[in-house]
């Protein structure tokens, strides 16, 4: 089976909860999997980090939201990984101010989509995610990965919507089930998908599958295990960055911090990605901002 026929059949299965709760799912040629559009978004000239070369980018729609990239937080080399988690330094306190939906507005965008990266579970995930990040709640579609069988599951229906109502109205809240697509799923550079469980290529999933615009707004979480570093790079290649409004990576590298603390880089190879190092996350931050992407660390 060719990769992208595999990868295709394979989202046709993706887990949504409605099909489950008996609620009338969206016919299929009228789902979010199924909508086909065109151009990329243009924010530029493409770089490659490491490369030194841009490339002219094929794009000529309009980016929405616009991007303000003054309003981004300075980086903090010394705590991109596990800096403080309460306080006024920590992670919750530093980075609502910047976020792009208190700069930017989203209401005009064509879609509004939110993909999650390692979504662990949905109380620890998703609905921590719309604490965090409230204006969330309003957007069109959601898009959730992990790897790890078992671990995310909606809540019962009566629980779903008490926890959401902070955060959309009661009509979002009842049409929230077939609007949220989970995936049993690793997240690569490419499509891989003889993997277990199968390896979706980022740049396929946001070009081809789910085929964005510049007019639609898509925020990302990815927390990958070290592959964000060739993830990264090859959104930077093949100029699919130029789809991601607002991303919120988490970088592994050699920590000291996390090594005194959790044995970190003690264990090789498990922990194969310690051969990376702190500039090596700053480069991969800087380079995401340099091509106008909204990168923030996480958490």
């Amino acid at each position: 089976m060719a990769p992208m026929l595999a990868l295709s059949s394979f989202l046709a299965c993706a887990q949504n909860p409605c099909l489950e709760k008996g609620v009338v799912c969206l016919d299929p040629d009228e789902g979010p999997l199924h909508r086909r559009t065109g151009a990329r978004r243009r924010r530029g000239t493409h770089w490659r980090a490491g490369s030194g070369r841009p490339s002219a980018s094929p794009s000529t729609d309009h980016a929405c939201p616009p991007i303000n990239m003054s309003h981004m937080e300075d980086l903090w080399p010394e705590e991109h990984f596990r800096g403080p988690l309460h306080g006024p330094r920590s992670f919750f306190s530093r980075i609502p101010p910047h976020l792009l939906a208190r700069h930017a507005d989203f209401g005009p965008c064509r879609r509004k989509v939110y993909i999650d990266i390692g979504a662990r579970t949905f109380e620890a995930g998703l609905y921590e995610m719309f604490k965090f990040y409230p204006e969330l709640g309003g957007f069109d579609e959601f898009y959730l990965f992990e790897a790890v069988a078992g671990f995310y599951k909606l809540p019962p229906l009566d629980e779903l919507r008490t926890l959401l109502a902070p955060y959309m109205p009661h009509e979002a809240i009842a049409t929230f089930a077939r609007r949220h697509f989970f995936f049993q799923a690793f997240i690569g550079a490419r499509s891989q998908p003889s993997t277990v469980p199968p390896t979706i290529g980022l740049s396929d999933f946001l070009a081809t599958t789910l085929q964005l615009r510049p007019a639609d707004a898509v925020v990302v979480k990815m927390d990958v295990e070290g592959y964000e570093y060739t993830i990264v790079d090859t959104l930077l290649a093949d100029g699919t960055f130029e789809l991601i409004d607002e991303l919120f990576v988490e970088v592994h590298y050699g920590h000291k911090k996390m090594s005194r603390m959790f044995n970190w880089c003690k264990k090789l190879p498990l922990d194969w990605w310690c051969k990376y190092t702190r500039d090596n996350a700053t480069d991969l931050y800087q380079s995401l901002r340099d091509a106008g992407v909204y990168a923030h660390h996480w958490p």
